[in-house]
């Protein structure tokens, strides 16, 4: 069973929304890396003063060795003033009657 990745990162969203044009090949490419490392989904969410991800991957080793092996995610991060290393939780997925 796959699992759900949600990472909270303290920065502003602002600085992280104009970094999305500025870099946009950057995330491009690390798109595809987590593609290929296995990633089934990612989405963003926006909050006051921190921004949140929703990333899908078949286990947490798989999202761990990414995440910590990617050479491109450590610049992004401190170019959108990330405050402190992104806080994750990691609970396996799970399907109800009510998903839609």
């Amino acid at each position: 069973m796959s699992v759900i990745v949600v990472g909270k990162l303290h920065a502003d969203p602002a600085r992280i929304q104009k970094l999305w044009k500025d870099r946009a090949e950057d995330f491009k490419g690390v798109r595809k890396e987590a593609e290929a490392a296995g990633a089934l989904h990612h989405r963003w969410g926006i909050g006051d003063g921190f921004v949140v991800l929703i990333d899908e991957w078949p286990d947490a080793e798989s999202f761990d060795t990414f995440f910590h092996g990617n050479a491109t995610i450590p610049s992004l991060m401190q170019e959108a003033g990330v405050q402190a290393p992104p806080e994750f939780t990691i609970v396996e997925a799970a399907t109800g009657p009510d998903e839609f």
